[in-house]
């Protein structure tokens, strides 16, 4: 029998560790890329929406000394490994648990910043899942996506298991404003990432 093929929207078993492993590194360059988009400061309150590996998270610890990170994934494969990639603060300042986007675990007013990089792709109902971000984030609080594909036309990405849209950052400026955002902008980057920020 063949060994199941990778499949990034929903990572499992063995071939899900070792993808999660690679995009821990693979990504990197578009978290340096984008994650400075943001105006960093010290004792934030983050959450981290589809965490994979955990890479994100660490990355987001130096960039804010004394914030409390949480990290939300739906594969229980994701929340292993991004456990596992930053045990040295889990239980500190790093919560990771298995979650929906659909239906954060977290209190209305909760976080200064949320995170999405490289996973709107996967999100059944984006509309529902950036409203739900909405009501966890504080007043002026940001949500911050960042993709390496943003040209449906354009894209020569394998083919996987689980359901996926590319977006091009003027939808999703426009479903952020649709959602409630008071405000949305984006950037561009090299090849096809992109940064989309909205405020609360």
């Amino acid at each position: 029998m063949s060994e199941k093929r990778e499949d990034p929207g929903f990572p499992q078993g063995e071939v899900g560790e070792r993808m999660l492993k690679r995009m821990n590194t693979s990504h990197a360059p578009l978290r340096d890329w984008g994650l400075p988009h943001y105006q960093w400061q010290d004792h934030l309150h983050i959450l981290d929406v589809g965490c994979g590996g955990g890479a994100t998270i660490k990355d987001m610890l130096g960039y804010s000394k004394g914030s409390i990170i949480e990290g939300i994934d739906y594969a229980e494969k994701s929340v292993e490994q991004a456990k596992l990639y930053n045990a040295e603060d889990l239980g500190t300042r790093v919560f990771i648990q298995q979650a929906d986007v659909a239906h954060l675990p977290g209190e209305d007013n909760t976080f200064d910043l949320v995170t999405a990089v490289e996973t709107v792709y996967f999100w059944p109902d984006i509309k529902a899942a950036m409203k739900e971000i909405l009501r966890v984030l504080k007043p002026g609080g940001q949500f911050m996506i960042l993709c390496e594909g943003s040209d449906p036309d354009h894209l020569d990405w394998p083919e996987i298991d689980t359901p996926l849209t590319i977006y091009r950052p003027e939808e999703l400026v426009t479903l952020l404003a649709q959602s409630g955002y008071q405000a949305a902008s984006y950037d561009k980057g090299p090849g096809q990432f992109i940064c989309v920020i909205g405020q609360k």
